[in-house]
């Protein structure tokens, strides 16, 4: 007996690296993203992590083996297919900058409506504050995670999505578990990194960094 693919057409549109390595950054790792589908990938923290992000989204370019979406190893089939959330020095917000600037900047992004109000409707929608003295790193972190990677999977182009280490925060599986089911439940190809395999073990998708246990 077969298992049914999540969503129609996924095969063709799975994202998979195969051993894919950056010099003096990512050691080999394979790991493959199916839209519907959570994948948590466990590796030290530091610049593994985001090289890998930078790999799958094709932003930074391998060293040894290869990164295909739907069979394409263009980085440019990449780019706007896979939507980077929260990976530092890249998308990770300023702490010291307004949350409503950072939210309205995404909503942009998504193409939604980002001038003052839609910006405000959407932070009182959600619980949050709407003050612009209200800073990034007050916001606390699971409603920073839950809104940046909620407005990443509105991306129109978005196909896949990547949080990394949500867990540098301080949230735990049961924190961040739901956001990124969430995301796969709209249909996306989700990938979470972590640096402990604990609380994992329940996990039909796992992969690891670079080797990682």
């Amino acid at each position: 007996m077969t298992t049914a693919e999540p969503y129609p057409g996924s095969k063709a549109r799975r994202l998979v690296m195969t051993d894919g390595a950056v010099a003096g950054l990512l050691e080999a790792t394979s790991v493959e993203l199916v839209p519907g589908e959570v994948v948590v990938a466990v590796g030290r923290p530091g610049h593994g992590n985001v090289a890998l992000a930078l790999a799958l989204a094709g932003r930074l370019r391998l060293s040894a083996g290869r990164v295909d979406l739907a069979g394409d190893p263009a980085l440019e089939a990449r780019q706007n297919a896979v939507v980077l959330v929260d990976v530092p020095g890249v998308t990770e917000p300023d702490d010291s900058v307004p949350f409503r600037v950072i939210v309205a900047e995404e909503l942009a992004l998504a193409g939604l409506p980002s001038g003052p109000h839609a910006t405000s409707a959407w932070l009182r929608e959600h619980r949050l504050g709407t003050s612009p003295r209200l800073r990034t790193e007050d916001v606390p972190a699971l409603d920073r995670i839950r809104s940046l990677t909620e407005l990443g999977a509105a991306r129109p182009d978005a196909r896949f999505l990547v949080l990394l280490s949500p867990d540098r925060h301080g949230l735990h599986r049961r924190d961040w578990w739901p956001i990124a089911q969430a995301a796969a439940d709209r249909g996306l190809g989700v990938l979470v990194t972590v640096s402990e395999a604990a609380d994992l073990g329940d996990i039909a998708h796992l992969a690891s960094i670079g080797g990682a246990a």
